[in-house]
């Protein structure tokens, strides 16, 4: 399959309803379709896509569309034979289209959906995840690489919670649990650790947005650390004076960071989940037991109530499966997350438990009736003292100066370019 020779070529990932593909041809674009949601050996139903509609029809017999069918090996190939040197390339993605791909190409898809939004966000974000890192310098500087906290767990459960509509249920038997392993909780669930007196061991933050200080409505008393990413919103970095810090893979100005600096660097998500998710794989905990992570919307509430976000939504139409095979209402967003955080738990050598609130089915993690995980703690727990996570001992004033240095020196040489 070559590449054409003149002008501008768009492509779109996934054929849908030809819609996409319809508005480009409006504007007079050349256009190849990688039909990623058609499965290889079913070219009727292109045919019932493009034979219905005049635009399509006569595009395809002008040369000025493509449709493109085939393996998601043949895709990934048909990918690399794209060469922007020989044209300019403009890269679409329909993303409905991808939400019903064939199994065979859900994970090339969802690899092309979180690259696509990955995008996007930072074309409608870039000055204010600048404007954060700027701010943040200090304390990036003055915080704890977070592969000194390696093993600083090991041989203990650790209590990962998220903030789906089951998290409520879980918190009366929460404190309890931190006297078998830490709290690592998602700052979405901050709120409710807040009513209910539990202490956080970590507290994990990704998010860049301002709005998201709301989670500080009740306080971060009885926070021990904060787990943060160089991009995270001032105002929850401010919040909490010890932290531990990870940067995100892949990020160019972050990975020049962790090579000066000998930081560690982490796989990102559009969850804070897999963020805290791999806290306690560095700490070493075994289990990893996940709260309030359904990845559904329980009782039609985006999160648990009692915190900051949580709203009613109607169904959307999305569904997942939960553990026994139900269908259980869902958004395209926390569908895709339900696959990072999969993807993880694949390549961990730790066990995973998910409590089962009624969400998702997580693959690779066993189901665990509430009930059961709640005596479990009750019995395991008892007699127990609380432990802290360690903290080393922040950089000296003298190295956190020369590390602020440096970071103002690569955003300077960043902005540059």
């Amino acid at each position: 399959m070559k590449a054409p020779e003149r002008g501008t070529l768009d492509v779109v990932w996934g054929l849908g309803s030809g819609r996409r593909a319809r508005a480009l041809l409006r504007e007079g674009r050349q256009v190849e379709v990688l039909a990623i949601d058609v499965e290889a050996d079913r070219p009727d139903r292109v045919r019932s896509v493009v034979g219905t509609c005049e635009r399509l029809r006569d595009a395809e017999a002008c040369g000025r569309l493509r449709v493109v069918l085939g393996s998601a090996a043949d895709f990934a190939t048909r990918w690399r034979e794209l060469d922007p040197t020989r044209m300019d390339l403009a890269i679409h993605v329909d993303l409905a289209a991808l939400a019903s791909v064939p199994p065979e190409a859900r994970e090339l898809a969802r690899i092309v959906e979180r690259l696509h939004l990955e995008r996007m966000d930072l074309h409608r974000f870039a000055a204010r995840m600048r404007d954060n890192l700027l701010a943040n310098v200090d304390a990036l500087a003055g915080a704890i690489a977070l592969d000194r906290w390696t093993g600083a767990a090991a041989g203990r459960p650790g209590f990962v919670l998220a903030a789906g509509p089951s998290a409520r249920a879980a918190m009366p038997w929460l404190a309890q649990a931190r006297l078998l392993g830490p709290l690592i909780a998602v700052d979405t669930a901050l709120p409710l650790c807040r009513e209910f007196g539990v202490a956080v061991d970590c507290l994990v933050s990704v998010d860049p947005h301002p709005g998201s200080q709301v989670h500080l409505q009740r306080g971060v008393d009885d926070v021990h650390v904060l787990a943060m990413q160089p991009y995270c919103a001032p105002a929850i970095v401010e919040a909490v004076s010890r932290r531990v810090l990870a940067v995100p893979v892949g990020d160019v100005l972050c990975d020049r960071a962790a090579a000066a600096l000998g930081l560690p660097a982490v796989p990102v998500a559009g969850t804070v989940l897999l963020y805290a998710l791999q806290v306690a794989a560095t700490l070493g905990c075994d289990p990893v037991i996940m709260i309030g992570a359904d990845f559904a919307h329980q009782g039609g509430t985006t999160h648990a109530q009692g915190t900051a976000t949580a709203r009613e939504v109607p169904e959307y139409g999305v569904f997942v499966e939960d553990r026994r095979g139900n269908a259980v209402p869902t958004s395209t967003s926390l569908r895709r997350f339900l696959g990072d955080v999969q993807r993880h738990v694949a390549s961990s050598e730790r066990r995973h438990w998910a409590i089962d609130g009624g969400g998702a089915g997580i693959a690779g993690a066993r189901a665990v009736n509430p009930a059961v995980i709640a005596r479990w703690v009750a019995r395991h727990g008892r007699d127990r003292a609380p432990q802290s996570l360690p903290v080393p001992l922040p950089p000296t004033p003298a190295r956190s100066s020369a590390q602020a240095a440096v970071w103002r020196r690569l955003i300077e040489e960043f902005d540059g370019q």
